[in-house]
């Protein structure tokens, strides 16, 4: 609906209808009141109205709040949302689709919010899809969002891949933990596509515990079985600190004997020692376009439904490869 549709149904002009949605003094209440019943009865009130308050409320559901890389992503979403005259909402699923189903629930019928922004999250069978809904990095082929947001991270594994291949070097391993399996299945896809069909990878380590703890008892696993790769990709940075640090216990050097590559690029990785390569994801391009597009949504705009952001590989001194 159109402003001047609905100041027609209102039987007042474009411009009266405009003032009373800036609360303009020069509008009477009586009035007023009638074009925001009519705008409300057609579900148009919040694509109109204006005033102090945030014209909505969006609801953004990631897995966890410890991931250095979430909580880039949150205060990314506040700023642009913001921006966008939208308040923001956060929950944690903290990996549990029990969880992720009830706080669906709550949303669709006790709370009352304009839009849903999923992060790395599934989309229950359960869900209504009354709210407009985004999923940024969705984790599953089953049901969509209204808008989907891909993170284009395969691309910066085939260059990292393609990277240690043009020094010659194809022994590559993975350390990640029980919920980065789609990292090492696109690391294992990039080897195979790159390096030979019959090429795999070299290790695989899942760690027990997760972040800097899990990447250092992983390496340590790997050191005492006598089968250190030339390369090693972590599933992200947190992990990768870890690994660095085991390799120094243990004097192995980083380019001269590991390679190394992390994701998220989190902002401590270019001032390690030496300084992480990583895959960085993007934050501030994700956040502009998922709020872009689901407020477009809500404000019932054109928006586009699918979206890709690429996600570049940072190349630093852990990759600086030595033949």
């Amino acid at each position: 609906m159109t402003l001047t549709e609905l100041a027609r149904l209102a039987y007042v002009s474009t411009s009266t209808a405009s003032k009373a949605f800036s609360m303009s003094p020069e509008v009477s209440e009586q009035t007023r009141n009638m074009i925001f019943d009519i705008a409300k009865k057609h579900g148009a009130f919040k694509k109109f109205y204006r005033s102090e308050y945030p014209n909505c409320v969006i609801a953004l559901i990631c897995p966890e709040f410890d991931s250095s890389y979430y909580s880039a992503l949150i205060s990314a979403f506040q700023e642009s949302l913001s921006r966008l005259n939208a308040e923001l909402t956060v929950a944690s699923w903290n990996f549990s689709h029990e969880s992720i189903e009830k706080l669906l629930k709550y949303y669709d019928k006790y709370q009352t919010v304009d839009g849903i922004i999923l992060i790395n999250s599934p989309i229950p069978n359960t869900h209504s899809g009354a709210i407009p809904t985004v999923t940024v990095g969705r984790v599953s082929q089953g049901v969509r969002g209204d808008i989907d947001i891909t993170l284009d991270q395969i691309t910066a594994v085939r260059e990292a891949v393609k990277h240690f291949k043009s020094a010659g070097v194809t022994d590559i391993g993975f350390i990640g933990d029980k919920y980065t399996g789609s990292r090492e299945k696109n690391l294992r896809a990039a080897i195979r596509e790159i390096i030979g069909e019959g090429a795999d990878i070299a290790v695989s380590a899942k760690a027990e515990e997760r972040f800097e703890a899990g990447g250092y008892a992983a390496m340590s696993s790997i050191i005492e079985s006598g089968r250190v790769p030339r390369a090693i990709v972590c599933a992200y940075d947190r992990i990768a600190y870890g690994v660095m640090r085991a390799a120094a216990d243990n004097g192995i050097k980083i380019p001269e004997e590991l390679l190394l590559v992390g994701f998220d690029d989190a902002p401590a990785s270019a001032y390690t020692t030496p300084a992480l390569s990583s895959i960085n994801h993007s934050i501030k391009e994700s956040a502009e376009a998922a709020s872009r597009a689901i407020i477009s949504k809500i404000r019932g705009e054109e928006y586009d439904s699918d979206i890709t952001i690429s996600c570049p590989l940072v190349i630093r001194e852990s990759m600086n490869c030595v033949k």
